[in-house]
Order: C-alpha cells, then sequence, then structure tokens
C-alpha cells in the first residue's frame, strides 16, 4: 500500500477563492469488503458525507505550514457496491479571528480499502460552489470567534448521492501536505439536547430553553407555510427577556433561509455555546425540534474528594465547565471566543489533571503552541492565529504550564521536542532586561495585560516603568525552565538568573515600612496580584512573607485579584503556612462561587460580575475559573492527588 497522500492533490472548486467561501466536492468508490479509512486535511473546515450521511466534521485548529490530517473510520456508512462520498469545505479566509491562521484553500483527501486506494483526491474530482451555503456572507459573530453561517435550504439539490450536473473538474492548488496526524482524539458529535419553548414574545419570536449550557452544532426541523429568512440568535441567558444577541459590535446569530413545507437542518461547522435559542421568522412557523447536538471531546472522570452538599456543587459546575471548554483544543469560553490563550489554558490543564488524569490532550495543545512562529521570540495571543497581537506576560505562563505538564505526566520526550522553544521565549525576556528589570513592551502590537482589573489590564501601560508582576512571573518562568532543563539533562542557569532578578524585585518595589510591593516603585498603589507574585517566586520571604500574607487577606488598599489570577494568591498563602491558610481557600472559594451556584447555571464564571461584566458581554462558562478543582483534591481530608506541583515550595 503506498504511503498516506502519496499521490493525493490539494484542488479547491476555483482557481480564485474568496473569505467565507463554501466548495463541494463530489467522489465515487466501489466496496465489496473490509474497513474503509478516510483520511483528510482541509482549510479551514470539512465535513463529509458518504451515501448522505454525515461520517466526519472538524479539521484541527492548525497552522498552514504545520497541516494536520485526520483517519476516519468509516466502514459503517458505505454499502456493497457503488458509494458516493461528498465533502463540503467552509474556506474562512480572514486574518483576524483568534481561532483560524490563514492559509490557503483547499481540500486534501483519500478513500483507502484494506488493500487498495479506493478514490483521492485530484484533478477529476468534481467540485462546485456551494449552492445552500451563503457564500462571501462575511457575517462577524465576534471579532475572535470570526465567521458565522448562512444557509438556504431552498436552494438544496440531492448532491450529496451525486444527483446533480452543475459540477466541474477540480482545481489544483499549492499547498503543503499535512505533516502529521491529529495529535488527540475527535470530537464525538452526542445524543441531542432538545429546546422547550419557555418564552413566546410573538408568533413569530420565541425562545427554547436547552436546561443547561451545551456547546455544540445547530439542528432544526420546522414547517414553514412560504420560503422565508429566519434568524437563530443564542446566548447564556435571557436577562433582557429575550436573548441578547447584540453586544457592541458582536451579532450571536446564524441565518437560515426555509423552504416551503418541511426543512430538516444541521449544521457541522461552527459550535454554539449557549443555553437558550430564540428564533425569529418573517411569518409564523412550526418547530418540531430546535436543539443543539453537543460536539464533545469525551472523558472519563476521575474519582473525587469528599465534599460536601455546596463544595460538589461547585466541582461539578466546574468540570461541566471544563468539559464544554475542550473541544480542537482548549478554548477560554465557547460562547464568545473558543480561542486558545497560555494563560487561560494553564488553568484548565492543572484543574483537568485532578478532574480527568489525562495527558493527551494538554499535550497536544502544548505542541500546537510551541509551532506559533514570531520574530521577537515572543508568542502570540492565541493560537493558531497570523495577527502580530501578544500578551507578553501570557509567554511566561506557558513556561509554567509546560513544567507542570512535565510534572504531572512525566513526559520527557515531549519536553525535550518543545525545549528549543521554551529556551527562545526566555531569551526573548532576558535579552529585553535593563538595569536589572525588564520593563513592559512598548509597541501597539503589545498588550501588557495582567488581569481584568484597572492598572493591570494594559489600558494605560507605562512602558518605560517596571512592574512588579512581569518582573516576578519572569522569575518564575526562569525557575521553571531551569527544573525543566535539569530533568533533561541540560546544562543552565536559569535558577541563579531568578535569584538576581528577585534582588532587583526586592530593591525596587519592596516598601520596608508599609511592608509589601509597590506596583512600580516604592510610591504608588499596590496589588493583591503583584504581592503574590513576589512570595511566591522568592523575592518576599520569610516573616515579611508571613505579614504579608496577612496582608493579602484584609488589606482592602490593595487591587483584589481576579478569578482568572486567584490561583496566585493561594499558591502564595499555601507556601508560607499550609495548615493556617488551607480552610480559609475553601471558605474563600465557597464565598466567590456561591452566587454562582444560587444563579442556577450549570458553569461557572468568567468573572464574579457574571454577565454584566464588560458591558453585558461576560461569559457564564470560563475555563479559567475551574480551579476550585485543583484546590478540593489537594486541600480536602481523603483526597488522592494526582502529583503535587514541585515549582512552588512547600505546596507539595
Amino acid at each position: 500500500m503506498e504511503k498516506a497522500f502519496e499521490n493525493a492533490l490539494w484542488i479547491w472548486c476555483n482557481a480564485n477563492p474568496r473569505a467565507d467561501e463554501y466548495g463541494e466536492f463530489l467522489d465515487r468508490f466501489d466496496y465489496e469488503a473490509g474497513n474503509v479509512t478516510l483520511r483528510i486535511s482541509a482549510d479551514s473546515n470539512y465535513a463529509a458525507y458518504v451515501n448522505g450521511v454525515l461520517a466526519a466534521w472538524g479539521q484541527y485548529a492548525d497552522f498552514p505550514y504545520d497541516k494536520v490530517y485526520d483517519e476516519v473510520d468509516i466502514t459503517a456508512c458505505c454499502t456493497k457496491g457503488a458509494n458516493c462520498i461528498a465533502i463540503v469545505v467552509w474556506y474562512y479566509g480572514i486574518a483576524s479571528s483568534s481561532t483560524y491562521c490563514l492559509g490557503n484553500a483547499g481540500l486534501l483527501y483519500e478513500v483507502v480499502g484494506e488493500e487498495k486506494m479506493l478514490c483521492r483526491s485530484s484533478e477529476d474530482t468534481l467540485s462546485r460552489m456551494s449552492r445552500a451555503y451563503r457564500n462571501h456572507r462575511m457575517h462577524i459573530i465576534t471579532g475572535q470567534l470570526g465567521l458565522g453561517y448562512g444557509y438556504d435550504a431552498a436552494k438544496e439539490d440531492d448532491w450529496m448521492t451525486g444527483a446533480s450536473s452543475d459540477f466541474h473538474p477540480a482545481v489544483v492548488v499549492k499547498q503543503e501536505l499535512p505533516l502529521r496526524i491529529r495529535p488527540c482524539d475527535k470530537l464525538t458529535l452526542l445524543s441531542d439536547v432538545d429546546g422547550t419553548e419557555c418564552k413566546r414574545i410573538s408568533d413569530t419570536d420565541v425562545i427554547f430553553d436547552l436546561g443547561s449550557e451545551q456547546v455544540g452544532f445547530l439542528r432544526l426541523k420546522l414547517n414553514s407555510p412560504r420560503e422565508q429568512d429566519i434568524t437563530i440568535a443564542y446566548g447564556e441567558h435571557i436577562e433582557d427577556g429575550c436573548v441578547r444577541r447584540i453586544i457592541g459590535g458582536r451579532d450571536f446569530s446564524v441565518s437560515y433561509r426555509a423552504k416551503q413545507g418541511e426543512n430538516e437542518y444541521l449544521n457541522p461547522f461552527r459550535r454554539l455555546g449557549c443555553r437558550y435559542l430564540e428564533i425569529h421568522s418573517e411569518h409564523p412557523v412550526t418547530v418540531e425540534k430546535l436543539a443543539i447536538a453537543p460536539a464533545m471531546y469525551v472523558l472519563a472522570e476521575k474519582a473525587r474528594p469528599r465534599l460536601n452538599a455546596l463544595q460538589t456543587k461547585i466541582y461539578d459546575m466546574c468540570v461541566e465547565t471544563l468539559h464544554l471548554c475542550m473541544h480542537e483544543h482548549y478554548e477560554d469560553c465557547p460562547w464568545r471566543e473558543q480561542a486558545l490563550y497560555a494563560m487561560d489554558s494553564r488553568n484548565q490543564m492543572l484543574a483537568g489533571y485532578y478532574a480527568f488524569g489525562e495527558y493527551r490532550f494538554p499535550r497536544a495543545c502544548l505542541q500546537l503552541m510551541s509551532k506559533d512562529r514570531r520574530e521577537d521570540g515572543l508568542m502570540s495571543i492565541c493560537y493558531p492565529i497570523k495577527m502580530d497581537f501578544v500578551i507578553p506576560s501570557f509567554s511566561l505562563h506557558y513556561i509554567t504550564e509546560c513544567r507542570e505538564y512535565l510534572d504531572y505526566s512525566g513526559d520527557l520526550a515531549f519536553l525535550e521536542e518543545i525545549y528549543p522553544k521554551l529556551v527562545s521565549v526566555a531569551e526573548a525576556f532576558t535579552s529585553h532586561i535593563k538595569d536589572g528589570l525588564i520593563p513592559p513592551f512598548a509597541g501597539k502590537r503589545y498588550w501588557n495585560f495582567y488581569e481584568w482589573r484597572q492598572g493591570l489590564d494594559g489600558a494605560a501601560t507605562d512602558t518605560s516603568r517596571p512592574d512588579v508582576i512581569l518582573n516576578a512571573l519572569l522569575s518564575l518562568a526562569l525557575q521553571n525552565l531551569g527544573a525543566i532543563a535539569d530533568r533533561l539533562g541540560r546544562k543552565n542557569d536559569y535558577s541563579a538568573q531568578a535569584q538576581t532578578l528577585n534582588g532587583h524585585i526586592r530593591q525596587a518595589f519592596w516598601d520596608e515600612e508599609a511592608g509589601l510591593c509597590r506596583n512600580l516603585s516604592r510610591v504608588g498603589g499596590g496589588s493583591q496580584l503583584g504581592n503574590a507574585l513576589a512570595i511566591l517566586c522568592g523575592a518576599v520571604t520569610g516573616s515579611e512573607a508571613e505579614s504579608l500574607c496577612r496582608r493579602l487577606r484584609t488589606d482592602e488598599a490593595l487591587t483584589p485579584i481576579s478569578l482568572s489570577m486567584l490561583c496566585f494568591k493561594y499558591d502564595a498563602w499555601l507556601k508560607v503556612d499550609k495548615e493556617r491558610y488551607a480552610p480559609v481557600i475553601l471558605e474563600d472559594i465557597e464565598r466567590i462561587y456561591t452566587p454562582m451556584v444560587e444563579y442556577g447555571g450549570t458553569t461557572v464564571w468568567e468573572t464574579e460580575l457574571g454577565e454584566k461584566d464588560f458591558d453585558n458581554a461576560g461569559s457564564l462558562c470560563h475555563g479559567w475559573s475551574a480551579m476550585p478543582i485543583y484546590y478540593y483534591h489537594i486541600l480536602r481530608t481523603g483526597c488522592r492527588a494526582a502529583k503535587p506541583r514541585f515549582w512552588i515550595a512547600g505546596t507539595a
């Protein structure tokens, strides 16, 4: 048997593809017996149907220079004799999204039997631009998420079974061959979660409740008295009496043009994250089904620690949040962005080690992030993208999550593979040091964000003055990189560099009289985050750290820490006095998360303000907030920890 894709060609439906374009491709093969495998890769997303049945879907998020392909067993869809394979490919073609790296429109596939090639992509593959999907619509849901879709059922035909005559030979396009197979499992399409009508605003405007937060594909079945346009809005709440569709420049909706009579449709491309669906029609329709087909990365849950009733509910919500924020990669939130961030994913991985005890998915995400390429050595804001935009501090969190992955998985081979990337990231920071400290990065491409708190959100950063947070994060990253290098048997001086940096941190930011670190110098304000990091990196130790931990609990003058960074305050407490602060942490978790429980949702929020934050765009399902899982495991009596974290002394 020939090698994978040895003779297959990249193809498209025309010679000049444009953004937001759908290509349809048709091929045939004969089948007698045995297993049949589909190998497939696309830019940007695909859905493959065999004899009209959805057989495979979902391109792995990748870079054009590091293409990934799938191998899918499609035997169950095949029949003896002639078979038809129909593939729809959605080419995004935009460079502004946080979830996609711009590449060339294309499809590569082959259908392989046990002993021979059955068919493959070539200039003989039949193709056309889709009739039913609305091409070049360019409807942006959010800037981070990217494109929504429009579908016209009135233009459907039976092309998936070969009953169409308006196809032409495909165009061969220039594209690199896939370099590697998908590094983690494909998603599973679970049973539909049907919406129940919960509010009828009018005969043409009806809200359906899914009963809980869901993430997956829209499925509808309805009867329309005539051809008409329908808009389906989706959201996580109905605080305004309806689904909050328009928020600033965002538009949480998709479009469907119904044909007269029965309509049945499943979109296999764009996942919707929501609890509520609101259907707006021009004329009344009879809705038989409005549902989400959950598209999930299926994982088994590990044994839990002993918890009381409230803690169990919080734990449940955190685990559900982790599930709903795992697809091609970790996602910050499934409703608004679906983006992979180094900082967010660090929290998700650490919680996931205890919730699931699984390492293949985090490894795949760390590997994807390592493929990012920037001339300045820093890492992009999200992955995979093609935008010249960076949150510098997040590159330091990447080193931390790689250290933690090694500690929990023991996967030395993988750390050996990505070690050069970690070194280059560290050098991007150390080469930026001036007078012993690293100042914030200057320029429009750099967002000096730390957390969603005034003064720490990068909105008005003074790039001429170093701050305690970035320097403490760099110290921690150097210590973590040193630990990785030691495990790999590599000579290094990263720990020594961190110690030197700690001396400069203390000299520049420690206010002896006040007993705390200032954000920018020995004058001005301080933050819980900056002081917690100063303890963790070792710039503040001994009795001063003990006193500072008390300040972190009681001093209201310190800028409070946010949910995304809360773990650093908890870890500082545990490093200084685990016995004393363990009950304080458990109590604090209950204080923060009880409003989420009482709200009646099934997932944890982006911030304590819930949907009201960010000018009414706050997420109610956010991966970075699932960290109570970790603390319940390491602090509750009777739990079995996966493995201790070694990078914070005294917490194991």
